[in-house]
């Protein structure tokens, strides 16, 4: 599937979904004779008559009463109508640039702002022109925008927050964060943030393979997004299994929630076996470590004491096929907590090898090891 680019209108544009909106150039009257006006009126239901404001599935933008300062507070009326309709995509075709007889180097300037908001998407040769004249592009947000520390709490939070963005593959607004899902038995997958959603307690992931079409869940798409998001790509449900942190382990590898940890200690021989949580506060404050019975221990405190740590799997066994979005600090501290011999203390270690796994019996994970069975892929 070849994905669409949400910031950019296209220059041709022969259909809507149900939350964009054509902004054109129009006259103070609305009499929209020719151009981009009369594409509006024709199909997408501009009024005559109109010639500011929404109409139809359209937004009206005069161009035609004088110089381009009369068409600036026009312009900046547009641009906080968009804001406060953030469930619409706004597609701003050359206004000016046709019938009126502006050149797009002193009309585009008056869409700077555009920059700062996601759903306004403007044609290719303004952004070139707003970032080489104006000296603005669109960037990514710095980190202290986000929390330092991601739970499935928080992923709730922001991606309810950005649902538009999410929707419509906008990514320029979104963390540089990365999560980890399961796909089937033995199969882990990994999204950035922008490519997952939650949806009552069910973590849904935009898949671009066209082998997922037949998965595709058009009714949650439409409930969440309020829009058929054309060109996204397929909606699948999936098992949320844990976040990215900007720790690794001994190997270099990135470890997740999730993980379970071989930890051993500075002068100390025998290691200990962990799963990794993290703990947040609403304000995105936190940590992550090893979430204990009365206490936890930080994984930047065992790094100081430099202890050894080194992923040697997941606490994704023993998994029900249907399970709905569960924070992972329930399955860490399932293994962590737990009291039992030092025989099954093994078994279930070597259960963390064999993930991502749906087995409920113990015995077939230890068969696995009997039969020869390399460890599944779960890194």
């Amino acid at each position: 599937m070849k994905l669409r680019d949400f910031s950019v209108t296209s220059n041709k544009i022969t259909e809507l979904s149900c939350c964009e909106v054509f902004v054109f150039g129009s006259n103070l009257k609305g009499y929209h004779g020719g151009g981009a006006a009369r594409v509006a009126m024709e199909k997408f239901g501009a009024e005559w008559g109109v010639g500011v404001g929404p109409t139809g599935q359209c937004y009206a933008i005069p161009t035609m009463q004088g110089d381009v300062e009369t068409i600036e507070p026009y312009v900046n009326r547009f641009l906080e109508y968009a804001k406060t309709h953030q469930n619409n995509r706004f597609l701003v075709t050359r206004i000016g640039c046709g019938i009126a007889g502006f050149d797009d180097m002193y009309i585009a300037p008056l869409f700077e702002e555009a920059v700062n908001i996601p759903n306004i998407a403007l044609p290719k040769t303004w952004w070139d022109i707003i970032g080489k004249e104006c000296g603005v592009w669109r960037t990514s947000p710095s980190y202290s925008d986000f929390p330092k520390v991601w739970t499935l709490k928080t992923l709730n939070k922001y991606t309810t927050l950005h649902k538009y963005e999410i929707g419509a593959g906008v990514k320029t607004f979104l963390p540089d964060l990365k999560v980890r899902y399961i796909k089937g038995r033995g199969e882990f997958g990994y999204a950035k943030f922008g490519d997952f959603f939650f949806d009552r307690n069910q973590m849904y992931v935009w898949e671009t393979d066209d082998k997922y079409a037949e998965e595709h869940n058009d009714a949650v798409v439409r409930e969440v997004f309020h829009d058929e998001c054309k060109g996204r790509g397929y909606v699948c449900q999936r098992i949320y299994a844990g976040v990215q942190t900007n720790f690794r382990d001994i190997n270099g590898e990135i470890i997740y929630t999730g993980d379970v940890i071989k930890v051993q200690e500075k002068n100390d021989n025998t290691p200990q076996y962990l799963a990794l949580g993290a703990m947040c506060d609403a304000d995105g404050s936190g940590f992550y470590g090893f979430i204990l019975d009365n206490n936890s221990w930080l994984l930047t405190d065992c790094l100081r004491e430099q202890a050894s740590i080194t992923r040697i799997g997941t606490v994704y066994y023993q998994i029900g096929k249907n399970e709905l979005a569960r924070d992972v600090n329930e399955r860490v501290m399932d293994f962590n907590l737990a009291i039992e011999s030092a025989e099954d203390h093994a078994v279930r270690v070597l259960m963390t090898k064999y993930t991502p796994n749906f087995d409920q019996e113990r015995w077939k994970y230890q068969g696995l090891e009997i039969l020869g069975v390399e460890e599944f892929d779960w890194r």
